[in-house]
């Protein structure tokens, strides 16, 4: 059983996860701050449907059709500012992310399979002590009943 591998690849598995969770974090980070400027502006929209009834464009369209414009493209800029905020995803570096997490698992996977034979033998030893232990008495029993053999022989 290699500990220093499991040990090695538990490590490569925690800074994959991390390493993933930082991608995301900066993703959601973008993310966030595209809304936050979404909202903003939407702000500033309702803020300017109110002042455009008093303001600007009142004398080509009237009042309320010059509000109701300006309004109407800041609530635009909003809309299009939360689609892109919405498309905003990691790139390749978490795919390789992923990879290497998932190789360290299989990595680990092989490591604690390897280890639970080697338990299982060790269980198997501790149960049945004459099956590990007849081995390695048999050969030296064989070996001095051969000698006692060739003394007999000799004499």
């Amino acid at each position: 059983m290699t500990f220093d591998s499991i040990a090695r690849n538990l490590r490569v598995l925690w800074r994959a996860n991390s390493i993933i969770a930082d991608i995301r974090l900066r993703a959601l980070t973008a993310r966030a701050g595209l809304y936050g400027l979404a909202a903003l502006v939407a702000g500033f929209g309702l803020l300017m449907l109110d002042a455009a009834l008093y303001l600007a464009l009142a004398d080509v369209w009237g009042p309320v059709r010059a509000a109701a414009a300006t309004g109407g493209l800041n609530i635009l800029l909003a809309l299009i500012l939360l689609f892109i905020g919405s498309r905003v995803k990691p790139g390749r570096d978490l795919e390789l992310a992923q990879e290497i997490h998932q190789s360290a698992m299989d990595a680990l996977a092989v490591d604690l399979r390897s280890a639970e034979a080697e338990i299982a033998g060790l269980v198997n030893a501790v149960r049945h002590p004459l099956d590990s232990a007849l081995p390695a008495l048999a050969i030296p029993l064989i070996t001095s009943l051969i000698k006692g053999l060739r003394r007999n022989d000799k004499s």
